[in-house]
């Protein structure tokens, strides 16, 4: 008896096994490399994400997260700056449309010298409506533009007259200040030898000198009018002391003003040099302060210290902010 093999004879069935499982095997390294693949794609999303994240970290303000102000890296090259100067630096910065000021550096308070002449103007002009006389307009320009002593004294000597005295004058323009949060105590003692005046002592940190101009600049402390006419003040300061934000560089379509202040440290006679500005285009802008002690000890080595730093703040600004919104 004949038994058939038909088609399906067993070493056709085991050929047809071996042709399926080779056509596993196949799908089978086919899938793992696809996955292989979109994980390699994946851990290299991720490390790009990490590398953003740390990159923003470097610019990132005190209060975390990346700078609205600034370049990735600003912190970084920043302390770069820093460690290449012979001097105690700091600067202090905030937009004008809000949010929170950023610091940097290890010197953050210091002497006001001549900085507070400007709040010194400013609770004038709130005391006379601002109005001011003819020899009062003058001493203002003197004040701020070339940054008279002797013009500021005057301009002193009538919030004496209005308000009782050294005392009365001082708390005056320590109240105006405190308006915008700042808790300073203006200076009422005789000042040491190579100080002109008893206010010019009061210490003034970065971040209160930067939030007092970024309320000024606002129109916070005075009317759209005065507001303007201090500002003008501060942008047209005489060439010899436009060394800082004055010698930065910044885009000749913004404005720029600023008032410095010097003088030498009791103890160890070098100068302390600072400055507060504003940078500005239309209705957006930053303040900021900047402050140098030099190893040097003198006026120059500072100044040229701040020019410094102005010169990293314009090349690490990634723009000025979002436009003003009042108070």
């Amino acid at each position: 008896m004949l038994i058939g093999t038909g088609c399906g004879s067993s070493d056709s069935r085991q050929e047809s096994e071996q042709r399926v499982s080779a056509k596993r095997l196949h799908r089978q390294v086919a899938r793992r490399q696809t996955l292989e693949r979109k994980l390699a794609r994946a851990r290299q999303a991720h490390r790009r994400r990490e590398a953003e994240r740390a990159e923003q970290a470097g610019s990132s303000g005190p209060g975390g997260g990346a700078s609205a102000l600034l370049k990735p890296g600003a912190t970084r090259s920043f302390e770069r700056l820093a460690a290449s100067l012979p001097a105690r630096v700091g600067v202090t910065l905030a937009p004008l449309g809000g949010g929170a000021a950023e610091s940097f550096g290890s010197l953050q308070t210091g002497h006001a010298w001549s900085t507070i002449k400007v709040p010194i103007l400013v609770t004038l002009l709130r005391g006379r409506d601002e109005e001011l006389g003819s020899r009062e307009a003058q001493w203002a320009t003197g004040a701020i533009e070339a940054s008279d002593n002797s013009a500021a004294a005057s301009l002193f000597h009538q919030l004496e007259r209005g308000h009782g005295g050294l005392g009365g004058a001082s708390a005056a323009v320590q109240d105006v200040m405190g308006l915008v949060g700042n808790s300073t105590t203006v200076a009422t003692a005789p000042p040491p030898s190579g100080a002109v005046s008893t206010y010019g002592q009061t210490e003034w940190s970065t971040g209160e000198a930067t939030a007092f101009f970024r309320a000024l600049a606002n129109g916070c402390l005075l009317g759209p009018a005065g507001t303007e006419y201090v500002l003008g003040l501060m942008r047209n300061v005489i060439p010899e002391q436009r060394w800082g934000l004055g010698e930065a560089g910044f885009d000749p379509g913004w404005s720029v003003g600023m008032k410095g202040g010097w003088g030498p440290e009791a103890g160890s006679g070098a100068y302390l040099v600072r400055q507060s500005g504003l940078i500005q285009s239309g209705s957006s802008g930053v303040a900021v302060t900047m402050i140098a002690e030099d190893s040097a000890g003198s006026f120059g080595a500072g100044a040229q210290d701040l020019t410094r730093i102005g010169v990293w703040l314009r090349k690490s600004l990634r723009n000025l902010g979002p436009p003003a919104s009042g108070c």
